[in-house]
């Protein structure tokens, strides 16, 4: 193909199509079932995947067919096949659920407000991952137009992702025997280093969450008369998180998270660590003076792709400042993410994690550790020579540079179990979500000229697949 005439269709598609269908995409509030109690009432969820089965539809692929299904008590999932010219195909995955408003964004701006500004399109969901059912409908769109055999496409976008998948793996089953056998899978919802090149994450890590409380007291009481006789539950909270973790350095101490790193992956962190610099860390909105936990970047990059971390993201009973009181509170309540490496087994981290938080706990305190969420990390397969060919081609061809190959430091459950499913199946795994992309907080935002150079290497990807096998003519 000649990548002059792909570039000029994707930039003229994304300005006629995608945009103004991302756009009125952002403005559905359809927040991710965990952050809205009353979504089938809402009907935000239903609301985003019938606008994005109407938009594929509209673009006139000759045998799209776009279906919202709806198993019983479960979010819905947008199910999209696009007849192919082989016997080969491809699973595209992404999600249609977005994080909540999120403080701070800027004054123009706003989670359900589309704003188009300095070549970045702004609003929730944008990055994370409204684009990319897009994208991938546009790179079809080029191959049919130009006459390009490409595989048989099966789209999936679920709506609950954000909460921790819960229900995809019902969908799975009941669309197996639709789905077939794909030996290429492609997902548009990691990150990238920066905008100059195609990414393709090699791993991710998983991630446990739960709800842990301790309980000390039955209602509050004077603290300097208390204090001292009856242990503070905030403090019984610091000393079963240092069963776990040790602070001075932010090691996890449990076995079920110790998994040896492979030898190419320690080379994979220095090449990109010498290839980064500090850009690994310096687009943080770091306070100034504040550094990283390590001036070593490759032990960095391995802190953030292979090995287990804790994070504290939730907190209860715990008043505002302004409203507390000389008291010893009755309880103490936690949401603690551990994000694991890959290899390690969710299950049995979480297993291992409730029996040392819950096992004598310090003074007879009543400890729980309830409401699991829980994803099992993925590295990913040898990849083909011919696919490791073809992205290196289209990365030169649109970002002007090779491409980079990586581990990523959040979590898509998904991908686990879609290796599971599918063995067999080559993964390519990249995205637009890059500096500053702001993706679960506030301004987030997409990077139009790497979207639409990411959409160009997609209709490389599909070229070169379409024609491993004997393609019939269109």
């Amino acid at each position: 193909m000649d990548s002059q005439t792909v570039k000029n269709f994707i930039d003229n598609y994304w300005g006629s199509s995608i945009i103004p269908g991302l756009a009125e995409f952002i403005r559905i509030p359809a927040k991710s079932p965990s952050y809205d109690a009353d979504w089938e009432v809402n009907r935000n969820l239903e609301s985003a995947a019938t606008f994005l089965a109407s938009w594929a539809e509209a673009q006139n692929i000759p045998g799209l067919t776009a279906e919202v299904l709806r198993l019983k008590g479960r979010t819905p999932l947008l199910y999209i096949e696009i007849p192919g010219y082989s016997k080969d195909t491809v699973l595209f995955y992404a999600h249609l659920d977005k994080m909540p408003e999120a403080d701070g964004w800027d004054e123009d701006l706003g989670p359900w407000k589309a704003v188009l500004k300095n070549n970045r399109l702004y609003g929730r969901g944008s990055v994370d991952d409204g684009y990319a059912l897009f994208s991938f409908i546009g790179a079809i769109k080029f191959l049919e137009t130009y006459k390009i055999p490409h595989a048989r496409a099966v789209l999936i976008i679920e709506a609950s992702e954000e909460s921790g998948s819960y229900d995809l793996e019902a969908y799975l089953q009941s669309l197996h025997k639709r789905i077939g056998q794909p030996n290429l899978i492609n997902c548009l919802d990691v990150g990238c280093g920066d905008y100059e090149r195609l990414w393709c994450a090699t791993s991710l890590r998983g991630v446990v969450e739960g709800t842990l409380k301790v309980d000390m007291l039955e209602r509050s009481v004077h603290s300097g008369i208390a204090s001292g006789i009856v242990a503070s539950s905030f403090r019984v909270l610091r000393m079963l998180l240092d069963r776990i973790e040790d602070s001075s350095n932010g090691k996890v101490l449990l076995k079920s998270c110790s998994v040896n790193i492979p030898n190419e992956v320690k080379q994979q962190a220095k090449t990109l660590a010498e290839f980064l610099g500090p850009k690994v860390y310096s687009h943080y909105p770091l306070l100034k003076g504040v550094e990283p936990v390590s001036e070593h970047i490759d032990e960095l990059i391995l802190n953030k792709t292979w090995r287990s971390t804790l994070s504290v993201i939730g907190a209860e009973g715990l008043p505002q400042v302004k409203d507390s009181a000389t008291v010893l509170r009755p309880s103490t309540t936690l949401q603690i993410s551990l994000r694991i490496p890959p290899g390690a087994k969710g299950k049995e981290v979480w297993d291992e994690l409730a029996q040392v938080l819950t096992a004598k706990p310090p003074y007879g305190a009543k400890v729980s550790f309830t409401s699991p969420t829980i994803m099992t990390g993925w590295h990913a397969p040898h990849m083909h020579a011919w696919l490791q060919d073809t992205l290196q081609q289209a990365s030169e061809n649109y970002f002007g540079n090779a491409p980079m190959y990586y581990g990523e430091g959040g979590s898509i459950g998904v991908i686990t179990m879609l290796q599971e499913q599918y063995p067999q199946a080559q993964f390519v795994l990249s995205g637009a979500a890059g500096p500053n992309s702001g993706e679960h907080g506030p301004n987030e935002s997409l990077y139009l000229p790497a979207a639409k150079k990411l959409t160009c290497c997609l209709v490389e990807m599909l070229a070169a697949h379409g024609a491993r096998h004997g393609t019939k003519n269109i």
